[in-house]
């Protein structure tokens, strides 16, 4: 679709935000301000900015593309400004940057079909909660046999059970000390957290990433502040050289997930 020129007049998404819901947007028509070209990847990519939400550019071969669809959507409907001043959703802090102050009665906001009943939330606990119980569910049992769980083939010349008690981080790495290790781990968990704070906003893929992430994080955690150490039992002996846990399983799932929804953000940007 030709790139529009300024003053020329589109459709752009509604945007919902559950984090700093002060930046919501109804979508609708709206009036171009402004078009540049970005370089991604060695080519230049026309991004548009509109007056009914400034400071936002929107990738216009993304957009361009749906223009139709959001043309039969919105009709002569245009966009504007819909902030949602509720707390649970402005966890930033984010005060309004215009616009009337919050309505005494209570927020000048109207529900966008299903777009914030908090089901991407509960999906990302429901996962954490499952890879934390089965973590704190295969270590008891683990421990409840250790003396069957040492070297115990389960899949000759493959994998089996071997109880080890680890009391350092990945791969033998930061030392021994459970303080600092779980530090590390609470920091390298909100880093993850503040990385893809927007992207859990819009995909269930990452929602259920983070959640397998957040669960091991918390299940290996737990290890260290009742034991010292952590419980280790799964051996592939014959293609690792690592014995580890589902915590560390889900960890590891969790954070390849992440790699491959920042691959798919990243090439539909190109």
């Amino acid at each position: 679709m030709e790139v529009p020129k300024p003053g020329d007049v589109i459709y752009v998404e509604t945007e919902l935000y559950l984090s700093h819901g002060v930046d919501d947007l109804r979508g609708g028509k709206a009036r171009v301000t402004r078009v540049q070209d970005e370089t991604i990847r060695g080519r230049a990519v026309p991004f548009v900015e509109v007056d009914e939400n400034p400071g936002s550019f929107y990738n216009w071969e993304h957009l361009g593309e749906k223009q139709a669809a959001l043309a039969a959507k919105f009709g002569d409907v245009w966009a504007h400004a819909s902030p949602d001043y509720r707390p649970e959703f402005n966890e930033l802090g984010i005060p309004p940057v215009a616009g009337p102050p919050a309505p005494a009665n209570g927020p000048e906001w109207e529900p966008v079909g299903d777009a914030r009943t908090g089901r991407p939330v509960y999906l990302l606990w429901l996962v954490a909660i499952l890879a934390f119980v089965l973590d704190r569910a295969s270590k008891a049992y683990v421990l409840a046999h250790a003396g069957g769980c040492y070297e115990r083939t389960v899949i000759p010349g493959l994998l089996r059970c071997n109880y080890v008690q680890n009391t350092h981080g990945a791969f033998g790495l930061f030392g021994n000390s459970p303080a600092l290790l779980i530090v590390l781990a609470l920091i390298v968990l909100g880093i993850f957290a503040y990385a893809f704070r927007d992207a859990v906003q819009q995909s269930n893929f990452v929602r259920v990433a983070f959640g397998m992430i957040a669960g091991g994080a918390l299940g290996n955690i737990v290890d260290r502040f009742q034991h010292r150490w952590v419980v280790d039992f799964i051996d592939f002996y014959a293609i690792w050289p690592n014995v580890f846990n589902v915590a560390d399983a889900c960890i590891t799932v969790g954070v390849a997930l992440l790699v491959l929804a920042a691959l798919r953000r990243e090439r539909r940007a190109a």
